[in-house]
């Protein structure tokens, strides 16, 4: 039999962690699982429970303190607070359903079906109400953490794991024998007063630490650790869990730092690069799948912990649905949310474990059932929480923007000329289009000589558009490498559009362009369009607009809208949008007010994203654009991933576009 020995150099053990964190969301991504499944299933594999590489010693342990309180931070500091409080009576009857249901549903069958004890009884129905914001992180990047429903599902979080986690002193210590009138005057004092020094005074002594101390900008992600911490042991020290200090030490400093600024993308990012990540590996390491060999009446207790657990939040969701008038996509994400069993549950289990109230059955059946709702909360929240962003996006947005800067790396001069010729078509005809043609020079010993070497280049690419009516403004950079210099000119010129040219061959595999443009479309969010285009460009007779569902709901959509105006302006083209009769309608109504589109101009076509039965013209004179998206976006789908292979065996003289929307609102100038 195979042994493995575990690690125990920290170099190694990091190092094995980090790079599952990299490698394991990429994968995912590809066979379209949830990231959050995935890093929870690398935890059970590397596990003690797995192949052992790994034991879940105290490094561990405190990394996955740390992610678990980030996680209830960041739901804390991201949360709209204006809703959170116009809501709160909807938090706390979320609370109390998601407390209430599922507690009185697990003990009613576990004291009076399976015989338990009254205290058991009661201890292992208390698990069923505590949940983790396991899935918190997808709608994060869904942007729909201010959707009400989302909003007072974290706010029911805090009063139903707080509401456990009482009962569980209750319960212990009553347990012990120790249950009095001090015990209550104690518990009450100390909750009090930790209250009021997290929401009170943590927001005084930030402002005045943010206005007063001349710090940089790590001092001032450090004092927000400090204050995470401090407020987590302080809620220790008060007699509760400290995930309930670390969410209102989040609603502490809500107000404080402002959504969009430097220290709240720094905060929001290191949390999700490094400490959540590490939490979620940590929680697949507490699962031993031997569980499901050691006997059917262990398996069968599991899976009836395991229904209970889901129906109880489900139920919960349904009464919510059901008071507020919520849809079903609301429903849906309220239970995905709140369904994932985790940290409060395993505190609740161990305790109990450890103190004699339950046996090793109730344990393995909790480990079982951890793994189970991580599976269903993060799958059902993917699934409500697309369908609320789409809900989300607004349908009568304004078409227009302002002006467009325009990126446009170059380095083969054979095909430079044409790159700047689609900038300077898909901007609309007397618009205030910046474009940049970029050349990156890599930081070498040869990098002086390159530089002048580019120069030339530039100078003829100044000449080439001097009798158009644009604004060219050749850059030369040097960095450590191509995509690392266009990713920094993006953020410095704030640049809305990349035009970048591609061969049709990748050097990686048939499904992926080529090193620099995949590692860009993961990197930046403004709008990218990859080209290979023909001398004919300019004098165009259709374009031909392959759309998947959902894309008029992405945010980019009025960009690219109103680059394939611009092109058909400039080069007389048709425009003719390709997509299923559904997408075709949505299209047809939220394009008539712009009276540039008629009728014509939209097709029913079922076959996105192949192309075989588009009418392309054999003098290469009709140019194919193909609408994608980068994963996990609202119109992303797997069939996308074969569009470049797709475009890749086109004729060499067929013309195409492939745009993928910008993610981000741009601040135009």
């Amino acid at each position: 039999m195979l042994s493995i020995t575990p690690l125990t150099n920290p170099v190694q053990i990091f190092t094995l962690i980090i790079s599952i964190i990299l490698v394991v969301p990429f994968i995912s991504r590809r066979i379209n699982v949830p990231p959050i499944f995935g890093l929870i299933l690398a935890g059970l594999i590397i596990g003690p429970n797995g192949t052992g590489l790994l034991l879940n010693d105290q490094g561990i342990s405190l990394f996955s303190a740390v992610g678990l309180l980030y996680i209830m931070f960041l739901a804390g500091l991201e949360i709209n607070m204006s809703s959170f409080l116009q809501n709160k009576n909807k938090s706390l009857f979320f609370g109390a359903a998601t407390f209430f249901i599922p507690l009185l549903i697990g003990f009613f069958i576990l004291r009076y079906l399976l015989n338990f004890s009254f205290l058991p009884a009661l201890l292992i129905s208390s698990m069923f109400s505590t949940h983790t914001l396991l899935s918190y992180p997808i709608a994060s990047r869904l942007n729909i953490t201010r959707r009400e429903s989302v909003v007072i599902t974290i706010g029911g979080t805090i009063i139903t794991d707080t509401a456990v986690l009482i009962l569980l002193t209750v319960i212990t210590t009553a347990y012990q024998g120790k249950l009095n009138g001090l015990f209550w005057l104690q518990l009450i004092s100390l909750l009090i007063l930790f209250v009021f020094i997290v929401l009170w005074g943590l927001p005084k002594i930030a402002r005045w630490y943010f206005n007063t101390i001349q710090s940089d900008s790590t001092q001032k992600y450090v004092f927000v650790l400090v204050a995470l911490f401090l407020s987590a042991m302080l809620a220790k020290l008060a007699g509760i869990e400290p995930i309930v200090g670390a969410f209102l030490s989040g609603l502490a400093l809500n107000r404080v730092i402002p959504l969009h600024s430097p220290l709240m993308n720094r905060t929001v990012f290191i949390g999700n690069a490094i400490f959540i990540p590490f939490f979620l590996i940590s929680v697949g390491m507490l699962v031993d799948l031997k569980i499901l060999f050691s006997g059917f009446e262990t398996i069968l207790f599991a899976a009836i912990l395991i229904v209970i657990a889901i129906a109880g939040k489900y139920f919960a969701a349904i009464v919510t649905q059901l008071v507020f008038r919520y849809s079903r996509a609301d429903r849906n994400l309220i239970f995905g949310l709140s369904s994932s069993h985790a940290a409060a549950t395993v505190a609740v289990i161990l305790l109990g474990f450890k103190l004699g109230i339950l046996d090793e059955k109730v344990l393995n059946g909790t480990i079982l059932l951890i793994l189970v709702t991580s599976m269903v909360s993060s799958f059902a929240t993917e699934k409500a929480g697309r369908i609320v962003a789409i809900e989300e996006s607004d349908p009568t947005d304004d078409l227009s923007q302002g002006a467009e800067k325009i990126l446009v790396p170059v380095s083969n001069p054979e095909t430079f000329r044409k790159l700047i010729d689609v900038a300077m078509l898909t901007r609309l005809p007397n618009s205030d289009a910046i474009i940049y043609p970029l050349s990156i020079v890599n930081d070498d010993e040869d990098a002086q000589q390159t530089v002048l070497n580019h120069k030339k280049i530039m100078e003829q690419l100044t000449s080439h558009a001097a009798g158009s009516d644009t604004s060219v403004t050749p850059i030369t950079r040097v960095d450590i490498n191509i995509p690392t210099g266009i990713s920094r000119t993006v953020k410095e010129l704030q640049i809305t559009n990349i035009v970048m040219g591609w061969s049709g061959r990748s050097s990686t595999a048939n499904y992926f362009f080529g090193n620099i443009i995949d590692n860009l479309l993961e990197n930046i969010q403004q709008m990218v369009m990859v080209v290979r285009v023909n001398d004919s460009i300019s004098r165009l007779r259709n374009i031909f607009v392959l759309v998947p569902n959902n894309a008029d709901k992405e945010i980019g959509f009025s960009s690219w809208i109103n680059s394939l105006i611009g092109l058909s302006k400039n080069t007389n083209g048709k425009v003719v949008f390709l997509s299923n009769s559904s997408t075709s309608e949505i299209l047809r109504k939220r394009l008539k007010e712009y009276k540039f589109f008629n009728d014509d101009s939209f097709i029913a076509y079922d076959y996105y994203p192949n192309v075989d039965n588009i009418p392309f013209e054999a003098n290469g004179k009709d140019l194919l654009v193909a609408v994608a998206a980068r994963p996990y976006t609202l119109s992303y789908n797997r069939r996308q991933l074969i569009i470049p292979k797709i475009m890749s065996q086109l004729a060499q003289n067929r013309s195409f576009i492939i745009i993928y929307p910008e993610q981000v609102e741009i601040p135009y100038n």
